[in-house]
């Protein structure tokens, strides 16, 4: 995502538009984990790449709360 997006702003029931974009950006970046760890990595490595996504997947079930 390119542009700064105000929570607010999508909490007031403004475009539809950027609140799919975050929603995307968030899977992309959960899909991009989940491969890096896939292709295996040192123990501090994966450790690092678990809080990570761990804190991509609190996002996105933070969003759906957000936005249901």
């Amino acid at each position: 995502m390119n542009e700064t997006v105000s929570i607010l702003d999508l909490l007031d029931g403004q475009e539809y538009g950027p609140l799919r974009a975050l929603r995307d950006d968030v899977a992309d970046m959960d899909a991009s984990l989940r491969k890096i760890m896939d292709r295996g990595l040192t123990p501090d490595e994966m450790r690092a790449a678990q809080s990570a996504r761990a804190a991509v997947q609190s996002a996105s079930a933070i969003l759906e709360k957000l936005f249901a």
